[in-house]
């Protein structure tokens, strides 16, 4: 039976336009074109923040990572940051509501998957290969086909697997990473160029003829793991899916049951033999995962469906405002969520600090402070060292995770999280007034007049599991930057000394009750 749906394509002509002019230009390689168009496609576009108008900031943030590319002198922070900003502004545009049309699908799925992808090679470009693979998925699972997004997630799991320091991680993640790369590269696809094809074909053929034989061109037997019952079994599977286990396999497009448990841990920590404590750093990153998992697991209690109150809201006198807002113990689990989880952000600070010796007191530390050389106030300000990367990529990609809640990018008023940001201060410090979706609709993500804070429920959860991902990110993030620093401590002593090792214990599952 045929499809006799009318599709209408829901996007300005002027959206068309300019992608005409901005792909003429890079196709004669025309720079100072793409320059003149940029600044004509900006000066448009000012203040046209509606959805019809979203191909056209992919196309600036497409144009800008396009100069960045070819011409040296742009291969700035600042050019990427632009880039980014219009990326952003595409994608949120692209969820506004009245786009839920299956008459427009084609035309919305069609903008989707190169904006998803480009904005994918923006963050790698960034050293945020979470946040790239995240987005390569988004676009895979949009069309499972689409090869530009299949081999640039490819070459993303390489350089996760060459980061990571557990060798199960690092096998799973490059036999991935291999076969997404080959599957990219398949004959008969003619949506690759030529040039982009034998750029695969050179990271493919970089593996080892022995490794590639051995293992990464045979199937790939991944061993089956109990994943509880009922209950268990749901709340792991949530997990899988929304890829918030801490797990380096979660960021596959495979959600298996072996990758269903927390089982990121620190590389092995090199220190003085005249040490007979237990580094302190292990014990600060089990404290960071168990507040995460608590974090995680309040938020799943409060999404989950419920037909009744829980046993503590019963007989809770409230006054009726005909305002329809949610007031529940399940409510109220979802933004002690949001609170614990923004707060892990100075946790990780905290560990910083610690590690890399940055000499900032106790009450001055936070995910700002470890960016800048001075901390205190009027007299009782004083030096320290800050976060350096010096090579570092794991510390470049935290660090652009902290742009994006302090620093403005390109035009905007606001950094990018800026909303995750307001919520948070509007949970902490004022009134925050939850609304059903179904009986007190808001037009707005949000509203923050002087008193109230107003979110819609769906929102809430929308944010709360944004961040949710952005923690994991950063606590994964804050393991590869410690890997790769003792690799260079390691590398340091050359063959001249030998390294004891000393070997920690299992914390067991029955002790924690």
């Amino acid at each position: 039976m045929m499809d006799s749906t009318q599709y209408i394509d829901p996007f300005a002509e002027q959206c068309n336009y300019y992608a005409a002019s901005f792909d003429k230009a890079y196709d004669e390689k025309d720079w100072g074109k793409t320059k003149c168009t940029i600044d004509e496609c900006e000066k448009f576009v000012k203040d046209k923040m509606t959805y019809d108008y979203a191909p056209i900031y992919y196309s600036l943030g497409t144009s800008y990572t396009d100069l960045a590319k070819y011409i040296p002198e742009y291969a700035t922070e600042e050019i990427y940051e632009r880039a980014l900003y219009y990326y952003r502004i595409a994608i949120e545009l692209l969820r506004a509501k009245e786009l839920n049309n299956d008459k427009f699908m084609p035309y919305v799925k069609g903008i989707k998957l190169p904006l998803f992808t480009n904005y994918a090679n923006a963050l790698s470009h960034c050293e945020r290969k979470l946040a790239a693979i995240h987005f390569y998925r988004s676009s895979l699972i949009i069309s499972n086909g689409f090869k530009m997004a299949e081999g640039n997630m490819g070459i993303a799991l390489l350089s996760y697997g060459s980061l990571v320091h557990d060798p199960g991680h690092q096998n799973y993640l490059h036999y991935f990473a291999y076969n997404s790369l080959k599957s990219a590269i398949e004959e008969g696809d003619s949506h690759i160029p030529s040039d982009v094809k034998n750029y695969f074909m050179r990271i493919i053929n970089g593996y080892e003829p022995e490794y590639r034989t051995e293992f990464l061109d045979k199937p790939l037997n991944m061993p089956e793991y109990s994943m509880g019952i009922a209950h268990e079994y749901e709340y792991r599977r949530w997990c899988l899916h929304n890829h918030v286990f801490l797990n380096p396999l979660n960021d596959l497009l495979v959600e298996h049951s072996s990758f269903a448990a927390d089982t990121l841990q620190l590389p092995s920590i090199v220190t003085s033999i005249s040490q007979t404590d237990i580094p302190i750093y292990f014990g600060l990153f089990n404290q960071l995962k168990q507040e995460y998992i608590y974090a995680r697991y309040l938020f799943y209690r409060g999404i989950e469906i419920t037909d009744q109150p829980h046993y503590a809201d019963k007989d809770t006198y409230l006054v009726n405002l005909y305002d329809y807002p949610q007031y529940s113990i399940r409510v109220e689990s979802i933004k002690t969520s949001f609170r614990l989880l923004y707060s892990l952000f100075d946790k990780v600070a905290f560990f910083i600090n610690t590690y890399w010796q940055l000499g900032i007191k106790e009450h001055d530390i936070s995910f700002h402070s470890i960016w800048k050389d001075e901390s205190g106030h009027g007299n009782s300000k004083y030096k320290h060292k800050r976060l350096e990367a010096n090579g570092n990529s794991a510390i470049v990609a935290i660090n652009w995770i902290y742009k994006d809640f302090k620093k403005e990018f390109g035009d905007s008023p606001l950094p990018e999280l800026q909303r995750l940001k307001s919520l948070r201060n509007a949970i902490e410090h004022k009134y925050v007034k939850v609304h059903s979706d179904l009986l007190y609709p808001i037009d707005k993500p949000y509203v923050d007049d002087e008193m109230t804070y107003h979110i819609s429920e769906a929102d809430l959860q929308d944010y709360t599991l944004e961040l949710l991902q952005m923690i994991r990110e950063v606590i994964i993030e804050l393991t590869l930057a410690v890997h790769i620093e003792e690799k260079k401590k390691y590398n340091s002593f050359g063959e001249t000394k030998t390294i004891p090792h000393l070997y920690l214990d299992d914390y067991d599952d029955e002790w924690k009750i």
